[in-house]
């Protein structure tokens, strides 16, 4: 840490004496950073490294500990698909204070999306989703970087997406796509969270390298998505999304995977939740 960054940041921090923590004002280290020539990021990270911990995140204290808030900061998450799952699973990592999330996605919001999509409004149809996830990410999260890839990702693409990623989110529609995702990150040793909606039902899975799982569940890439069959209904999406973006967490936190191998299967319509080894 620079000296002048730290002279500031005593300067201007104060102490939440309930938690027995010092904390630093948005406003604050806002103006530190600019004063520093250093991004919001940078800035909560040095300022998580030096025991101050910047009040969008204080509430995360106790739940995470200062170095695996440190972690979360420092961490880089690819995540393909900004529509139904994808923007919940945005919304919560950026709130957790995931430090940088490349958010990808070529598509543009319509009405049709309006029942579950969290980004979605009526506003911004016609607008890419990932355009659209950053703008939000930059409001609601300002610690952290959202760098929109407002185009689909495939297998000519993929491999300068995957760089400098350490997990990535597989919030896609259909199968195809999918699985061209989960080959590429897998031969890079980056694991992959992925979870699929149709009606009342949610699954979420991971995988490593050396421990596939939804993915076998996925035999033919022109199968048709069970979501045209069976709908895709708000309140599953967003239990698929949170448990996503735990998992990501976990994993960004510990280095370990719950869901590694397994699927997780959770039925909304008889309230049933169900863990299943997949390998």
């Amino acid at each position: 840490m620079s000296s002048s960054f730290e002279t500031g940041l005593e300067r201007v921090c104060g102490r939440d004496e309930q938690r027995r923590v010092r904390t630093v004002s948005l406003s604050e280290l806002k103006s530190l950073c600019a004063r520093e020539g250093l991004s919001l990021r940078e800035g909560a990270l040095r300022c998580v490294a030096h025991g101050v911990e910047p009040l969008p995140l204080l509430k995360c204290l106790h739940g995470v500990e200062p170095q695996g808030q440190a972690r979360l900061l420092g961490a880089s998450v690819l995540l393909v698909g900004a529509g139904g799952l994808g923007g919940y699973v945005l919304e919560l990592l950026a709130r957790f204070g995931v430090g940088r999330i490349d958010v990808a996605d070529g598509d543009v919001f319509e009405e049709s999306n309006l029942n579950r999509q969290l980004l979605s409004s009526v506003g911004d149809l016609g607008r890419n989703k990932a355009r659209v996830g950053a703008e939000r990410a930059a409001r609601i999260a300002p610690l952290v970087e959202v760098r929109p890839l407002e185009f689909f990702l495939d297998r000519s693409n993929l491999p300068r997406a995957l760089e400098g990623v350490g997990v990535v989110v597989d919030a896609l529609g259909g199968i195809a796509p999918r699985m061209a995702l989960h080959d590429a990150a897998l031969e890079r040793g980056i694991p992959v969270v992925a979870g699929a909606v149709a009606g009342w039902t949610a699954v979420v899975g991971s995988e490593t390298a050396g421990k596939r799982g939804i993915s076998l569940m996925w035999g033919d890439a022109a199968a048709a998505d069970a979501e045209h069959a069976l709908g895709s209904l708000a309140p599953a999406v967003s239990l698929a999304a949170a448990l996503m973006a735990a998992e990501v967490s976990r994993y960004l936190l510990h280095g370990e995977l719950a869901l590694a191998g397994r699927m997780l299967h959770a039925d909304l319509a008889t309230f049933s939740f169900e863990i299943y080894d997949v390998e």
